[in-house]
């Protein structure tokens, strides 16, 4: 991950009146964008959201005030601008990055820095970022959050928000794919219905259990297949066998090794 603080000379006191992440492995964009700010002084393509006391501005919208600042991937010399870039590949952070995010429709510009300098408000704001999140019965999901909470969300109450969740409801392989999103700031079905983390918190029922305990429970309870070997005092096709046979039953299996509750082990004795 890649932060850059935003800062505009328009504004009187150049303070920053952002941050951007740029989380690299997944091409994110997050921004964060100062609470100080109204409609007149954010970026323009911010100023509703600021207008409406929305200051985290997600991945997609994050990802077009980039590709504002940024040459298009379809300019007609761009092969020869990655080269003297030295880049192999189009890459909207990293030629970001060289440019220092100017852009001639505004006066705001990019300063990178260490992501341990980030000021205490932003810090705070990222407080109950999503660590894990799970499906449950019944079209719901668990999150688990930076802030020692845990919440469980209906997704039907999300729908007047995000529309096409509608279409995943019921659907136990697209709700499996479920994964968090690149900083925790929302979670993702099948790669293309994202749910912004302000609307699951929203949404949600925060649960009478602390995350801290999925924590521990994950660092007890679960064992994968050489543990449980150990645990047994038996080989791997010995395992093999009880799990053919239904005496032992992996709570993940289709890998390389299966998972199982160390319980269900334990039992086995």
């Amino acid at each position: 991950m890649r932060v850059f603080a935003i800062h505009d000379n328009d504004l009187e006191e150049n303070n920053s009146i952002g941050y951007l992440f740029f989380y690299e492995r997944s091409n994110t964009f997050i921004i964060e964008l100062a609470d100080f700010l109204d409609e007149w002084t954010a970026p323009v393509l911010f100023s509703n959201m600021v207008k409406n006391k929305e200051f985290t501005v997600p991945r997609e919208h994050a990802h077009l005030w980039v590709n504002e600042r940024v040459i298009p991937p379809g300019r007609q010399n761009i092969a020869m601008i990655l080269n003297n870039a030295k880049l192999s590949t189009y890459n909207e952070g990293k030629l970001l990055a060289l440019s220092n995010g100017y852009c001639s429709q505004d006066a705001c510009y990019l300063e990178e820095i260490d992501a341990n300098a980030l000021p205490e408000w932003v810090v705070k704001r990222q407080q109950d970022n999503i660590l894990e999140a799970f499906p449950y019965a019944d079209n719901r999901v668990i999150c688990i959050l930076g802030n020692d909470t845990v919440i469980e969300v209906d997704l039907r109450k999300c729908i007047a928000k995000v529309p096409k969740i509608e279409a995943i409801l019921d659907n136990k392989r697209i709700l499996a794919s479920l994964k968090v999103d690149a900083g925790g700031y929302g979670i993702t079905f099948n790669d293309s219905i994202s749910i912004q983390k302000s609307i699951l918190i929203e949404n949600g029922i925060i649960l009478p259990v602390y995350s801290s305990v999925f924590l521990d429970f994950a660092k007890h309870c679960i064992v994968n297949t050489a543990e449980a070997c150990t645990l047994l005092n038996c080989s791997r096709q010995n395992l093999g066998y009880l799990v053919k046979n239904e005496m032992l039953h992996p709570i993940k299996d289709k890998w390389k090794e299966n998972v199982f509750l160390k319980g269900d082990i334990t039992s086995m004795d």
